[in-house]
Parts: C-alpha cells; structure tokens; sequence
C-alpha cells in the first residue's frame, strides 16, 4: 500500500451508507444494524473483514452501554 488516500475505504462514504440505511426507517434490533453495516462495508471489494460494534448508550443506569460487536469477511 502507498500513502494515497485512492487505496484506503472512505469514512464519509461508510457514514453516508448508514445514514441512508437509518432514512428507510426504524430498524428494531441492533443486531440487525450491525448485520447491515458490515453488509456495507463488505460491498467495497478492497475490505476483506469488517469488526462492527453498536451500543446504545444510557438504557441501563448500571451500565454505560449495551450492544453488540460482530465480526464478517468476505467469502
């Protein structure tokens, strides 16, 4: 790899695909989230694996989180 920016996945365009994805509506576990990202992530042929993690934060006073972290290659 070289240092140009060209060869690496861009954020903006991951932040973008979830902020479409959250646009179609509610979406009730945050299992399903965290499927649907990696999905989208691995839809960029230079991303061999991608580590998703998605918390919800203050849901439980005793807790400062809760969710759930996934781990998906490409087949």
């Amino acid at each position: 790899m070289s240092d140009d920016i060209a060869n690496v996945v861009s954020y903006e365009d991951v932040i973008d695909g979830i902020k479409t994805m959250l646009a179609g509506g509610h979406i009730n576990l945050v299992e399903t989230l965290a499927e649907k990202i990696a999905e989208l992530c691995l839809t960029d042929e230079r991303v061999e694996t991608t580590r998703i993690r998605v918390e919800k934060l203050d849901v439980y006073a005793e807790a400062a989180s809760v969710g759930i972290e996934i781990e998906r290659s490409r087949k």
